[in-house]
């Protein structure tokens, strides 16, 4: 049997570049420090498999770069990792959509902290601010086309139309996903760790507005409520012709009212005449009516005072970040405007100035988020106000230092928020004791011997397994199904394995004797 008849039997071609007859993206070849490195493109998501004809090699995506293939004799793992990819690259969009998690940064110039030795022990509160470019919401969208019923078309418009945001992890991955939002590591944007501030509230706010509608209005829709409404608003024109000609009495009154401003010039309504002549109003048929959500905003003020120089340097470092957060950045630099980065293009760098970052602030218990306090996603920081005499007086340390400064920032997020995204509440979980916030793992590709022995309430298949190269068996969930269902509960570790935050699910991991 020929090389290239085996390969073709193993679903791979090395001669096209072709794994079961569809082609395989292609990379280019480039010799660095005497070694074959493939490029040409960054891949999609982990396990992605590319082709370079310069060597005749398939190669892997493992997230930073192209690896070759474990087993280039037999190229089974390239077959089998090409015939996976949809399953792959779903779970690369889960992941791609998923919230950002905030983590402690350590002690160094990428982390200030107020007081200088706040305490970050298993029960002690304090809040996180960690600051990021902001993300355009509509810049590498997942958009998808889609006919419109022919009863929603009114003259002539296209059948066919572009839509984002079907669901909600669309619409929130601006405002949230880790994917797009990387912490900064030059220190110039320092992760700040405060205490607990004294006025911690949440507050969300609807427009509800009343709307009075008249007799004749208040027929149509009622009747478009009834038949239904795109062909009754279709004849809206008609029905308000006919709904007039039984009113004459309301055309007398607009009658009087265009003629008393023609002629002596006062200003009155057909209310005005029906209450002056026959001391009657017309009926307001006021209804309520849902209007908009308003994006949420809140305040936090801290008291900062010196007891050291070094406590001094660090207060003044982190106003000064909330102050640099806030602002514009008159330079560009790297930011591209139409494929045109400012720092290649003196044109693009005068024209344009850069928006100023966002902030996530994140309520702390030790080294998880606090269970009972708001959450927030990316918030734009609105107000920076510092009183440098909040004591009423003013006073100085012998360098200048004032000995207390008052700080207020304002924030609004960036995104609305939905009733989807309230939990029910941590008196909901049956996670034993230490599992309530903490992620455990539950990585499929980290267990063996797996058998399923039963569902939750809500449906989660459950299993039994021993993680590899342990003999001890445990029972809980798969993880990977964890992220169809319930994103929210799944973390993505450093190693790249995923967890799973059993406090958010109706499921127990437990050990089995």
């Amino acid at each position: 049997m020929s090389d290239s008849e085996f390969y073709l039997e193993n679903g791979t071609n090395i001669f096209n570049g072709t794994i079961d007859g569809e082609k395989v993206p292609r990379l280019q070849i480039e010799w660095r420090n005497g070694s074959q490195v493939a490029t040409g493109r960054e891949g999609n998501y982990i396990n992605e498999i590319g082709f370079s004809f310069s060597n005749s090699t398939y190669y892997k995506w493992n997230g930073k770069s192209w690896e070759t293939v474990s087993d280039l004799q037999n190229l089974t793992e390239a077959t089998r990792l090409y015939r996976n990819r949809v399953e792959y690259a779903n779970e690369a969009e889960k992941l791609r959509l998923k919230a950002y998690e905030t983590a402690i940064e350590p002690v160094g110039y990428t982390s200030l902290r107020y007081p200088k030795n706040v305490s970050t022990g298993e029960h002690s509160d304090f809040v996180l601010f960690d600051f990021f470019d902001y993300q355009p919401p509509f810049k590498n969208n997942t958009n998808f086309e889609t006919k419109v019923d022919n009863s929603f078309l009114f003259g002539g418009t296209k059948k066919k139309r572009s839509f984002v945001n079907e669901k909600l992890p669309e619409y929130n991955r601006s405002g949230q996903a880790g994917s797009l939002y990387k912490r900064d590591d030059t220190g110039r944007f320092p992760q700040i760790m405060l205490y607990m501030p004294d006025d911690i509230s949440d507050t969300l706010k609807a427009d509800w507005e009343g709307k009075s509608f008249g007799s004749t209005t208040a027929g149509i829709l009622s009747s478009a409520g009834t038949d239904g409404i795109v062909e009754k608003l279709k004849q809206a024109g008609n029905e308000t012709g006919k709904g007039l000609s039984k009113a004459p009495v309301e055309l007398a009154a607009s009658l009087i009212t265009n003629l008393a401003k023609g002629i002596t010039g006062d200003s009155i309504n057909t209310g005005d005449v029906f209450g002056s002549i026959d001391g009657v109003i017309r009926n307001p048929n006021v209804e309520v009516l849902f209007q908009r959500m308003n994006l949420r905003t809140f305040d936090l003020t801290f008291k900062l005072v010196p007891y050291n120089f070094d406590e001094g340097k660090i207060i003044k470092k982190v106003i000064n970040v909330f102050k640099k957060s806030m602002l514009p950045t008159y330079s560009i630099g790297e930011t591209e405007v139409g494929g045109k980065k400012g720092s290649e293009n003196r044109a693009v760098e005068a024209s344009f100035i850069k928006v100023p970052k966002v902030c996530k602030v994140t309520y702390m218990r030790g080294s998880s988020q606090h269970p009972d306090l708001p959450t927030y996603k990316m918030c734009a920081i609105t107000d920076v106000a510092i009183n440098y005499t909040p004591d009423g007086n003013y006073a100085v340390y012998n360098d200048g230092t004032p000995v207390a400064y008052e700080l207020k920032v304002s924030f609004m997020e960036t995104k609305l928020l939905f009733s989807e995204e309230i939990d029910t509440g941590r008196d909901q979980s049956t996670a034993p004791p230490g599992q309530e916030y903490g992620a455990m793992r539950s990585d499929v590709r980290l267990k063996e011997n797996i058998t399923k022995v039963g569902n939750s309430p809500s449906g989660i298949n459950i299993y039994e397994w021993n993680y590899i190269g342990n003999t001890q068996r445990y029972r809980g969930v798969m993880a990977q199904e964890i992220l169809e269902r319930h994103p929210e509960a799944v973390a993505l570790q450093p190693d790249g394995y995923l967890s799973v935050y059993y406090g958010k699910i109706d499921v127990n991991m437990e050990r089995v004797n």
